[in-house]
């Protein structure tokens, strides 16, 4: 099923092809995993906010009109649903899921740890900025379709990446000038 358009998996599913949805999930279910990370900055709620994406659209799909792609769809959804864990959990500390050194080679918790230092810097620039640093550096996604995602013009996205990207480097530099 993998050569099947996003729209033609959808056409499939709404007509009883429940396959079609097992597709659709494999398709999705890391990038809506990244975005829920990226939101919730834990992994344990990031794997509960994608199985409830998931869980939403098995039934919301069955009334999607095709008026954005699937994953524009989805991606309100999963942006939707982390809006209600963070509320759920207002005011909770924030957990990461631990690193053991024994359990990883020392690159993978270098990585791990360089990904979080980076998350907690995106995480101090305003909402709007960072969900186009997410869009636009972590998904990759061009100026276009992030622009529809987040319901703004292309230039908007591309002065807000600006901004959140002389942020970062100010922030950044300041840590450095901090820690020497």
């Amino acid at each position: 099923m993998d050569e099947h358009s996003d729209n033609e998996l959808v056409r499939q599913f709404k007509s009883g092809d429940a396959r079609a949805f097992d597709a659709i999930v494999e398709r999705f279910q890391d990038r809506v995993y990244r975005l829920a990370c990226v939101w919730l900055y834990d992994t344990q709620n990031a794997a509960d906010a994608t199985q409830e994406v998931f869980v939403r659209s098995y039934s919301g799909l069955r009334r999607f009109h095709f008026r954005s792609e699937p994953f524009t769809w989805l991606y309100r959804t999963t942006r939707n649903v982390c809006s209600e864990f963070n509320r759920v959990r207002h005011g909770e500390p924030l957990e990461h899921e631990p690193v053991d050194a024994g359990d990883a080679p020392e690159r993978e918790v270098s990585d791990f740890e360089r990904a979080r230092r980076v998350r907690q810097l995106v995480a101090r620039l305003p909402a709007r900025q960072q969900e186009v640093v997410m869009l636009r550096i972590f998904e990759d996604l061009p100026v276009s379709e992030t622009a529809r995602l987040m319901g703004c013009r292309e230039g908007t996205v591309k002065a807000l990446l600006h901004k959140a990207t002389n942020n970062l480097k100010r922030v950044m530099a300041t840590q450095v000038t901090e820690h020497d």
